[in-house]
């Protein structure tokens, strides 16, 4: 019996071959320039519009704001 999965990630594996000739110089030589425009790609997207919210945000979840917000010592609940 044959697996639909493996026949599809072994035929998928075959295209890639045919692709650069199976040669894996040119496979591995192409993975290397696609990863580096990837990052220069990353390095000029904007990260956040307002990073100022980013700072705020941080700040309100930080364990010192948190503590900010707990109910002083002798405070009964309500």
């Amino acid at each position: 019996m044959k697996d639909p999965i493996l026949q599809e990630v072994r035929d998928a594996r075959a295209a890639v071959a045919a692709d650069f000739d199976y040669d894996l110089h040119k496979f591995f030589a192409w993975a290397k320039t696609h990863a580096i425009a990837e990052q220069k790609a990353r390095h000029w997207l904007p990260t956040d519009p307002n990073p100022s919210s980013e700072a705020t945000d941080a700040a309100a979840n930080s364990p010192a704001g948190r503590k900010r917000r707990v109910r002083p010592a002798g405070v009964a609940p309500v």
